[in-house]
């Protein structure tokens, strides 16, 4: 959304036409503000900008800009909407931008901020008056000595002429016996100028030391106009669209019906979310692959699972996970059958149960229609063999994981709420670990009643497509398990076809179509369970069951009349 409207608010930046020239032209003149170095001490600062920026006020000053008017013909309005004056950052550098719409005038309006601002400089710094009063009293002093001089020139006169005529020559007076009264003043107004000179060398010198400012540039003549300022447009629009965006996109956030974040989704659950589960195109195409190669960056994902769901089981009790989603599509099959080999590589012996009824991918991905599965457990009292004495279970490619499948009925009739508990105390008879696809929390109440019985639950959320209020409505009936909840955000998968099953190498088959080849396998020979009016069919091969109708998909696999298990088995 922010992006969205930054990008509306630089449209018209965009289509502005950058090679479109104004009128106006732009002259820059450049001045180095420095503060006193040693007049006026009682003005220095220990912050070089504060001395700059009170400068800036002095050159915005109404007096500069009604002299620089003046000297441009203008008005002080004219002058002020034409100057820019700006500190370069970091710098004590000053520079002054004058834009109008003729190139002479401009500069004009730069260089005349410039001269009177350097002239008030050296009228208000090196105290002008002061030194005129200084020279007209020495030119008053000199004036003065001059006259003084002359009369006692005048006095001694007479006796130097006596010296030059006679002979011996008489002694001459000093002129102080001659005319002490002017000796005494001519002395004193000696003295009195010596001083004046004195006090106007030093005014000169102080003066020079402390005013440092100085012009660096002075204003330029522009030869050339500017552009029409798309730029500058580009950039507003930029800034206001994205401020924009962010004031939109909080408030339909705040009144959004999808959860935002794992934080409000750990809010509404009263649990933490554990971890995110990434998202992977290899197990959307074939969920086999959870199982047989999960992808390496998943692996830290689903052992953290693991170990957080085996710290909430009975020591003495085969551990009891079951996975469901918020929805359906929500990941669950696969993060069941990632945990399953997962806890089998660790060396567990392992159930993975298809609870799913009204989706059993995980009774399809291994073929586990034939097998006797739930229907034969609840049919025999919790019994781990069919009437026929085979196993209920199926076995996979990892002789440590085997699988309680829903039958080729698909469990509808046997697995309920009252015989939940009989199936899953069969799965811990037989293995140390039973791991239960349950599908959609809340689409059957079997589903719930295996969260109530299992160790740990997984809740698999898809934050991107989560209303907040089926998240707070999943949450109060998953109430009394919070304790044992884990949730892990993942990626929602798109849906399958209707009618689509996914084959035990993870390839989709559609009924009448036939299934999708199946990924490279390691040959090896197909075990069945015993043999059937067909017997076992060889590894990778293509059949139907003709007495079960609505089975029209083909599966990999499974010979005519008879089950075997995945390539591998």
């Amino acid at each position: 959304m922010v992006s969205l409207f930054a990008l509306l608010g630089a449209l018209p930046g965009l289509l502005t036409d950058d090679t479109v020239i104004s009128n106006d032209y732009r002259s820059v003149a450049d001045i180095s503000i420095e503060q006193p170095t040693q007049a006026n001490a009682g003005f220095f600062t220990s912050d070089p900008d504060r001395y700059v920026i009170g400068q800036l006020s002095v050159l915005e000053s109404a007096g500069l800009v009604q002299e620089v008017a003046d000297l441009n013909n203008l008005t002080p309005f004219d002058v002020r909407q034409a100057v820019e004056i700006e500190q370069l950052p970091e710098t004590d550098v000053v520079e002054i931008r004058a834009v109008y719409t003729d190139p002479e005038t401009a500069r004009g309006i730069a260089q005349g901020y410039v001269d009177a601002y350097m002239s008030t400089l050296e009228t208000d710094r090196s105290d002008q008056d002061e030194l005129d009063r200084l020279n007209s009293e020495i030119q008053i002093l000199q004036n003065r000595l001059s006259v003084l001089n002359t009369r006692i020139q005048e006095q001694m006169q007479p006796y130097l002429d006596a010296l030059r005529r006679e002979d011996p020559p008489p002694p001459v007076p000093q002129p102080s016996s001659v005319d002490p009264a002017a000796v005494t003043e001519r002395d004193l107004a000696q003295a009195e100028l010596q001083a004046l000179i004195s006090q106007k060398n030093t005014l000169i010198s102080d003066s020079r030391l402390r005013v440092n400012t100085r012009v660096i540039q002075n204003a330029t003549l522009p030869t050339e106009p500017l552009p029409a300022g798309g730029q500058f447009l580009l950039a507003g629009g930029l800034f206001a669209g994205a401020m924009l965006g962010v004031v939109v996109a909080l408030t339909w956030a705040r009144f959004s019906t999808k959860v935002l974040d794992e934080d409000t989704a750990s809010e509404i659950l009263g649990a933490p979310v554990v971890s995110e589960f990434p998202h992977y195109r290899s197990l959307a195409r074939q969920p086999l692959a959870a199982f047989q190669s999960l992808p390496r960056s998943a692996v830290p994902v689903i052992d953290q699972l693991g170990v957080l769901a085996e710290a909430k089981a009975s020591i003495d009790q085969p551990l009891a996970v079951v996975v469901v989603g918020t929805q359906r599509g929500a990941g669950a099959t696969t993060l069941a059958l990632a945990m399953a080999e997962r806890f089998a590589a660790g060396g567990s012996s392992v159930v993975l149960v298809d609870a799913d009824v009204r989706d059993p991918r995980i009774t399809a991905i291994f073929n586990a229609t034939a097998d006797g599965g739930v229907p034969a457990v609840v049919a025999n009292d919790g019994a781990l063999i069919d009437q026929r004495g085979r196993s209920v279970f199926t076995r996979t490619m990892d002789p440590e994981v085997s699988v309680l499948g829903l039958g080729a009925n698909r469990g509808q009739a046997s697995l309920r709420r009252d015989t939940v508990a009989s199936v899953l105390e069969a799965a811990r008879r037989k293995a140390q670990i039973v791991v239960v696809d349950g599908g959609p929390a809340l689409d059957l109440a079997s589903t719930l009643q295996l969260t109530a019985l299992c160790d740990a639950v997984v809740l698999a959320l898809p934050l991107s497509r989560q209303k907040s209020d089926l998240l707070a409505d999943l949450s109060r009936q998953l109430g009394d398990v919070r304790p044992r909840l884990l949730p892990v955000v993942t990626s929602p998968a798109r849906r399958a076809a209707r009618g689509a099953v996914v084959a035990s190498d993870g390839a989709i088959a559609m009924p009448g179509l036939g299934a999708s080849p199946p990924p490279a396998q390691p040959s090896q020979p197909a075990q069945g369970n015993g043999p059937g009016p067909g017997g076992p069919g060889p590894a990778g091969g293509i059949a139907t069951t003709p007495s079960q109708p609505e089975r029209e998909t083909a599966i990999y696999g499974q010979g005519a009349g008879g089950s075997s298990n995945p390539p591998g088995g």
